[in-house]
């Protein structure tokens, strides 16, 4: 099989390898889609320091049952599922665990069956509490950004506003869920938000950017004893807080990252019920799709951030 090998910074190399073989209890499938996460994006552009090369990468993916283990049972050849692998799913076969495994409906697209980043958003917005009434904010629209708007209505909020620097992705926003939008180039996102909820401030923020500004923004943003959500992937320099305000204010902050393997796989198997029934949608965010021998042009269009692209995947 073809597999993609990061060598170094800026440099996957196609290379050639074995299928993996299975213990009894593992399943193989066919890769049909892996999407470029930003995690990975940090390693092919050397933002990660201290990466240790080769690395074997793709955690994004969806396929078809191609064959499974001997105590496996409830799967069958030629199932559709995503499931979080064992391998780099930049490459023609991955495997996965029986129980890392959910099916998913034929009619949907393997390019929209991203199980691993819907069940973040999923469980990043479980852990955000929102209750019926709350004001929302989310800021950054990209691809999280805009899976939480949608996860987010699902939970009843008096209203959401979305904030994003990008005047077509908060468009996106609005089409998706987003009752208000902001862009923070053009006024000042924090006193909006403060008007438009009678000076109290946002019940819940959801920083989904990853980056300091942002994340200084969304402590002005939330009120007195709301919820702070980090939700964004933040690496690099670390990052500065208004220590001073959260302890004034009571915030309840909460890091949205779940590594506990049973939860995350609740988080996917609602996230794939709620995409099978039409709950959130990703057709509109999948915008650019790329054959694995074209990986590097992938990742170079997301780490430049080229127009129109919100998800980049790769179709081995």
């Amino acid at each position: 099989m073809r597999i993609a090998v990061l060598k170094g910074v800026k440099n996957f190399v196609i290379e050639e390898a074995s299928i993996p073989s299975l213990e009894v209890d593992e399943v193989l499938m066919r890769v049909k889609a892996c999407g470029i996460c930003t995690s990975e994006l940090y390693l092919w552009n050397g933002k990660i320091k201290d990466a240790a090369f080769p690395l074997y990468l793709g955690h994004e993916p969806s396929g078809v049952v191609e064959d499974a283990g001997r105590k496996v049972n409830g799967l069958n050849i030629g199932d559709h599922v995503t499931f979080l692998s064992e391998t780099g799913c930049f490459a023609e076969y991955a495997k996965a665990k029986k129980g890392n495994i959910v099916k998913i409906a034929d009619n949907i697209p393997f390019e929209e069956a991203l199980g691993e980043p819907v069940a973040c958003a999923v469980n990043g917005i479980r852990r955000s509490n929102i209750q019926f009434g709350d004001n929302v904010v989310v800021i950054g629209c990209g691809f999280m950004g805009l899976l939480l708007i949608q996860l987010a209505s699902l939970r009843g909020p008096s209203r959401i506003l979305a904030v994003d620097i990008n005047d077509e992705r908060l468009k996106l926003a609005a089409d998706l869920g987003a009752d208000l939008t902001v862009n923070p180039r053009e006024i000042d996102a924090i006193k909006y938000v403060k008007g438009v909820t009678n000076g109290r401030g946002a019940d819940v923020v959801i920083e989904a950017t990853g980056e300091q500004a942002p994340l200084s923004m969304a402590t002005e943003m939330v009120r007195i004893r709301g919820r702070l959500v980090i939700f964004g992937y933040h690496v690099g320099e670390p990052r500065l807080i208004n220590m001073q305000m959260w302890n004034w204010k009571g915030l309840d902050v909460i890091n949205a990252h779940e590594r506990e393997p049973e939860v995350y796989m609740e988080g996917m198997q609602i996230g794939m019920m709620l995409l099978s029934k039409g709950k959130i949608k990703l057709k509109n965010l999948i915008t650019h799709k790329y054959p694995l021998e074209e990986i590097n042009n992938a990742f170079n269009d997301v780490n430049m951030k080229i127009g129109g692209l919100i998800k980049a995947v790769v179709a081995p």
